[in-house]
C-alpha cells in the first residue's frame, strides 16, 4: 500500500470520527456531509490501489462504478451509498436550509462505515 492510499484512508476514519461527533451533538447536516467525505477519500484510496486517478467528484463517483462496481468487485448498493452521500453533502453544503434530519444523518454514517471497509479492503 502506498502512502498516499493510507493517508486517503486515514483521512476517511478521521472524517467518520468528525460525523460521529456531529450527529452526537445534533449537527445532522454537516455529519453528513463528513460521512460523504469519508466515502469520497476511501474511493480515492480503492481507485489508486487500480492506479485509476480522478480530479473531481463527479470523476471519482463515475470511476468508482465503471471500475469497481462493473467490474464486480464491490456491489452496486455502495454506488448508490456513493451517490446519494454525494447528493446529501450538496445540499447540506448549498442550501441554506436542509432537510436532513438525525435518522437520515446516522444512515449516511452507518454506510459511510460500511463503505470505507469495502475500500480498505480493496486496497489490501
Amino acid at each position: 500500500m502506498t502512502e498516499e492510499i493510507r493517508l486517503h484512508l486515514d483521512r476517511a476514519g478521521e472524517c467518520l470520527t468528525d460525523a460521529k461527533v456531529l450527529v452526537a451533538n445534533e449537527r445532522f447536516a454537516a455529519a453528513t456531509a463528513r460521512a460523504y467525505y469519508a466515502m469520497y477519500h476511501a474511493a480515492t484510496a480503492a481507485l489508486l490501489s487500480e492506479g485509476i486517478e480522478r480530479s473531481s467528484h463527479s470523476g471519482t463517483i463515475s470511476a468508482f462504478g465503471q471500475f469497481l462496481v462493473k467490474e464486480g468487485r464491490v456491489g452496486p448498493r455502495f454506488h448508490e451509498y456513493f451517490r446519494e452521500a454525494f447528493d446529501l453533502r450538496q445540499e447540506s453544503d448549498y442550501q441554506p436550509v436542509t432537510r436532513i434530519g438525525a435518522e437520515e444523518a446516522r444512515d449516511a454514517v452507518e454506510r459511510g462505515e460500511e463503505f470505507t471497509r469495502v475500500c480498505e479492503d480493496l486496497c489490501k
